[in-house]
């Protein structure tokens, strides 16, 4: 029987890779694991990420009443296509940058050259010592053999 509830607050997506929505949604569990496990599937939410669930926190039934209503008056959670995203007002205000694509390396042709460049010397080298090696091995071979 369930008579707990919850506000969960997750991550939601549909807004691109590098940003996101943070939404709280009121969630009817017997536990907060099993809570965060139900808000993870709902819809918009970003699946994949493993710290989709922000939030976890047991409510009286008055405010998971208000956020219900909170999230049917909601644009954002209403809208089903992009275009209707972009004439949400105040919508760009909601946007959080993701942490972990923040840190992006930007590469240029010239670091990629020299780590090839130095890549290809270092692999040269390792085949030469090699083929020295072998040359050594074979010759104190020959001479054991007479």
């Amino acid at each position: 029987m369930k008579l707990k509830f919850f506000r969960v607050t997750c991550k939601c997506g549909h807004v691109g890779k590098q940003f996101f929505v943070r939404v709280d949604f009121p969630v009817n569990a017997d536990s907060g694991k099993e809570a965060a496990e139900i808000a993870r599937f709902i819809p918009r939410v970003k699946h994949d990420h493993k710290d989709a669930i922000l939030n976890c926190v047991e409510i009286d039934y008055e405010e998971y009443l208000i956020l219900q209503k909170i999230n049917n008056n909601d644009p954002y959670l209403k809208c089903k296509n992009p275009q209707e995203q972009a004439h949400i007002l105040g919508f760009a205000e909601r946007l959080e940058a993701e942490p972990r694509y923040q840190n992006k390396v930007e590469k240029n042709r010239r670091n990629v050259v020299e780590f090839k460049q130095k890549k290809q010397k270092q692999s040269l080298e390792s085949f030469e010592k090699y083929q020295m090696d072998y040359e050594n091995w074979f010759s104190f071979e020959e001479s054991l053999a007479y």
